[in-house]
């Protein structure tokens, strides 16, 4: 088996035994990746809140520059879950 196959996450044989490829995260297979996500979002939502308050109570750009990073930041953990959600039923784990 080359290095190419092992990266593309494929064995000798034509199955993929790792369907995330070569970047995988190991928490997609952990049983409490929901949750691992709901504290990312958290993350998110608390950057969110505080260019919310950064506006109200500082300033307009700032605060719009940091909210804009904290819900690019939510959008981004909504698409990691729809990909481990997709990975974990490639894998044949419940998702």
């Amino acid at each position: 088996m080359s290095d190419e196959e092992t990266d593309a996450g494929e064995s000798g044989d034509g199955e993929a035994f790792e369907p995330t490829g070569r970047w995988a995260n190991p928490a997609i297979y952990a049983s409490n990746w929901k949750s691992i996500l709901v504290i990312d979002a958290m993350l998110g939502m608390f950057v969110a809140w505080a260019g919310f308050l950064m506006i109200l109570f500082w300033n307009l750009f700032i605060g719009a520059f940091v909210g804009a990073v904290g819900l690019t930041y939510l959008v981004a953990v909504g698409r990691r879950f729809l990909q481990w959600r997709w990975l974990r039923r490639e894998a044949g784990l419940d998702t």
